[in-house]
């Protein structure tokens, strides 16, 4: 096998594709071990009706081994008979040969299926197998993935995809910060920003709405801006971070984009999401977490990438905290931060979380030896503030 292999097509038969290789039981290819390949050799795989041919014993085991050969972002092109369609037909009695779809054809010892597939369990298996779901694809003509019942997915590879590193002369970073501050976040301020040549400015005070409405107010008044990245005081990124954030930004002509991050010693995302019924929802589908990007109420201001042009469509105060109805600050205030993203969803931004930007938030963990057998224990100061050291 040749090492300039770049895009694979497993279980083509007859089919001939410009740019893929074939890799097909009839060669003598088992598609279930890609022999011969490289780890993270190939940029893409195309399967069309192979997969059901596999045990479902060994669907996830087989997506692995697909999985091992593509690289971080690799492109996987998979097509099966949709069971739901399936049914669908048979109920419906609409002549198809449901049997053949579900069952395979038999025309030989290959042509037998092992497993049935719908959407959800496909994407499960895909999830399982380290893809993100990307989409659907529309298949080749004249081939099984143009069947009426086939479901055609498009995944990619997960991992942390970097993009090369360029200046970006039209970005400009703001901190509202208190006047001591993490040293590590300042690390992070420093090589991100300067590898990018991103011009970085911060303001110092206890009002921290203030301080950030007059640090964006400077920057949308400058022509020179297309983008503002709000960062945290406690926030852990890199510059690789700030590319894919205006990337997947640009792509999808979004207006806020903000990453993944954790609560400070809660097992919580900094978001909110509109539910089912229309109410805000803090849980985010599990389904969800395939897609490069889904809207949001509100998140959370650790590594922010605001659009200048859309600040300038939101009416003053970005900014601005309000008690709850009892003139209270209980759990029915509105924080100055949430006030900007009921201000942008009134002003029609659209406004997302990506799961493919993940940033860490720095917080206080005392760690203690345990008398028994001086193992580590760590807990959070809330904990320790509410509860003591630990037994």
């Amino acid at each position: 096998m040749t090492t300039d292999i770049r895009k694979l097509e497993i279980g083509p038969g007859a089919h001939r594709a410009d740019g893929w290789h074939r890799w097909d039981i009839q060669d003598g290819h088992d598609a279930r071990r890609l022999d011969g390949i490289a780890d993270g050799q190939l940029d893409a795989i195309k399967a069309s009706h192979v997969l059901e041919h596999v045990s479902h014993r060994e669907t996830v085991g087989v997506l692995r081994e697909w999985s091992r050969a593509l690289r971080k972002g690799g492109d996987l092109f998979v097509a099966v008979p949709d069971f739901d369609k399936c049914v669908s037909a048979y109920v419906n009695g609409d002549g198809a040969p449901v049997e053949a779809y579900v069952m395979g054809g038999h025309v030989d010892e290959h042509d037998r299926h092992g497993a049935i597939f719908n959407r959800r369990k496909l994407a499960e298996a895909l999830a399982a197998a380290g893809f993100d779901v990307v989409g659907d694809w529309a298949g080749d003509a004249n081939t099984c993935a143009a069947l009426p019942v086939s479901l055609n997915i498009h995944a990619r590879k997960a991992g942390r995809v970097r993009l090369p590193i360029d200046t970006m002369p039209d970005v400009h970073a703001v901190m509202s910060m208190p006047r001591l501050a993490w040293t590590e976040n300042m690390s992070c301020c420093f090589e991100a920003f300067g590898r990018l040549g991103v011009p970085f400015v911060r303001a110092i005070g206890v009002f921290w709405g203030q301080c950030l409405q007059r640090l964006f107010a400077n920057i949308v008044n400058d022509s020179r801006y297309k983008w503002i990245v709000a960062v945290d005081y406690d926030s852990i990124y890199d510059a690789h971070d700030i590319v894919a954030l205006r990337d997947i930004a640009e792509r999808n002509d979004l207006d806020v984009l903000a990453p993944l991050q954790i609560a400070r010693d809660r097992n919580k995302v900094l978001t909110m999401i509109r539910g089912a019924d229309g109410k805000p929802a803090a849980e985010i589908p599990a389904d969800w977490l395939n897609r490069e990007h889904w809207p949001v109420l509100s998140a959370h201001f650790g590594l922010t990438l605001i659009s200048t042009d859309a600040l300038r469509r939101m009416p003053l105060p970005w900014f601005l905290g309000h008690p709850g109805a009892k003139g209270d600050w209980g759990n029915d205030r509105v924080d100055d931060d949430i006030h900007f993203w009921h201000v942008a969803e009134r002003a029609g931004l659209r406004m997302s979380i990506t799961p493919r930007v993940s940033i860490g938030h720095l917080q206080l963990v005392a760690t203690w030896p345990n008398p028994a057998d001086l193992s580590p224990i760590h807990q959070y100061m809330p904990d320790f503030h509410r509860e003591g050291r630990p037994e």
